[in-house]
């Protein structure tokens, strides 16, 4: 009986070493095959070269223009860059076109094209600056979306933290614009967010020394007030 006992168990051990070893071998293999299929993914960023430098060196920024939609009779585009040259007029030179559908900007948007069947295209800024957030204008309220009689532009055109590119945390500005790019204005600068609350009411967040300051600014009107959050 005992060595009936001592075989099983012998034969049980080998059975849980060869599950045990399946189990390692898959373990590995797919770390191995997490690596091997692993592509690397960094959000694209926007270099900041100041003119001098872009001179010397012959910087040129890779720019692409991108379908977004339709407003109206407006057919808008985002123009994309991996680098922005300080004091330099936008530049249509080595550009390529990719077609999409949606209002959602690329991480390293640093303009917007507007255009009409039969008249001139409109670029948003002389020169180009990092577009964190666009809300196009919307003249339906919808389940997720509220009426906008303006486009909203979340804009970083400084590199503020000297780190030599344009990112989300650099100072940012909210500017607003007729639907089709035209009558650009700055709402407020040095700030940090915003979120539309209600149809064209925008709620503007902005940080202080010691606290986050709240505004509500009135797209249709163009007010400008401060909430009181104190604590």
């Amino acid at each position: 009986m005992s060595s009936r006992i001592m075989g099983f168990i012998e034969k049980s051990n080998k059975v849980l070493l060869f599950f045990a070893a399946i189990f390692v071998i898959i373990l590995v293999g797919r770390d191995v095959l997490r690596d091997i299929m692993r592509k690397d993914y960094s959000p694209p960023t926007v270099q900041v070269i100041k003119s001098d430098d872009a001179q010397a060196i012959e910087q040129k920024a890779k720019l692409e223009k991108q379908y977004l939609g339709l407003i109206k009779d407006v057919h808008i585009f985002e123009i994309t860059s991996d680098r922005v040259v300080q004091d330099q007029p936008y530049s249509s030179s080595a550009e390529s076109i990719v077609i999409s559908s949606s209002f959602g900007l690329s991480e390293n948007a640093v303009n917007v094209m507007f255009t009409k069947i039969g008249e001139q295209r409109k670029l948003l800024f002389e020169k180009n600056a990092l577009i964190v957030e666009f809300s196009p204008s919307r003249d339906k309220q919808t389940q997720y979306e509220k009426i906008l009689s303006k486009n909203v532009y979340l804009v970083a055109k400084y590199d503020s933290n000297n780190d030599g590119f344009l990112k989300r945390n650099d100072k940012k500005e909210l500017l607003v614009s007729e639907y089709d790019g035209t009558n650009l204005m700055s709402v407020m600068a040095d700030i940090k967010g915003y979120e539309v609350v209600d149809n064209d009411i925008v709620l503007i967040y902005a940080a202080s020394d010691l606290d986050t300051l709240y505004f509500i600014f009135n797209i249709k009107t163009g007010e400008l007030q401060k909430l009181d959050t104190a604590w």
